[in-house]
């Protein structure tokens, strides 16, 4: 028998446990302060959710796994994305908009661990869907700021980056990528800290 975590995985000991409920705790105090509603998911999915985005090459980076005699075939969740787009696809008809919702899930991801970036992670997802423009997107930086504030960090403390997939796909598409090979430019991409 092992006494240890799986590799690429960790404990949550009193003192490590305090620190992730403290930043949890910023993190959902500032999404409701903002009108944010929380929401979860299942840890697994079926496998097909992430291959419909991401396509085939995504089943190597992920754990996923058929139940003994059946059919289906199911991963465990390496990102929100997706089971926010099926949450909100199977009740489009009684959501009012916009969607406000936030999520504070454990992902999972079978790539090989590496300084800062495990195989079990936690992260804060913050969704605003059925609005667009400037003042979305500043809604969104601000209830981070929020959150940073509540932990007691000042602006000189952080550094925002900001990413716009559109305008991101406008440049590859104005580099001469040919619109049938976009979306491998934007796997790249995507990996390009992971080599």
């Amino acid at each position: 028998m092992r006494f240890q975590a799986p590799k690429g995985t960790r404990d949550f000991y009193p003192a490590e446990m305090a620190v992730r409920r403290r930043l949890e705790g910023a993190w959902r105090e500032a999404s409701t302060c903002f009108g944010y509603e929380e929401v979860d998911g299942p840890t697994f999915e079926h496998l097909g959710l992430y291959t419909a985005k991401s396509g085939e090459g995504i089943v190597s980076e992920l754990f996923s796994f058929r139940r003994a005699g059946g059919s289906d075939d199911y991963a465990l969740r390496p990102e929100f994305t997706p089971t926010l787009a099926r949450m909100v696809a199977a009740r489009a008809a009684q959501l009012p908009m916009p969607v406000k919702w936030f999520a504070v899930p454990n992902f999972f991801r079978a790539e090989r661990p590496q300084r800062g970036r495990l195989r079990e992670f936690f992260q804060w997802n913050v969704d605003l869907l059925g609005a667009e423009g400037p003042a979305v997107d500043a809604e969104v930086i601000g209830v981070a700021v929020a959150a940073l504030a509540r932990l007691g960090l000042r602006a000189s403390d952080v550094r925002v980056k900001v990413s716009h997939r559109v305008a991101a796909g406008r440049l590859v598409r104005a580099l001469g990528v040919p619109e049938a090979s976009v979306a491998g430019a934007f796997e790249l991409l995507d990996r390009r800290d992971k080599v």
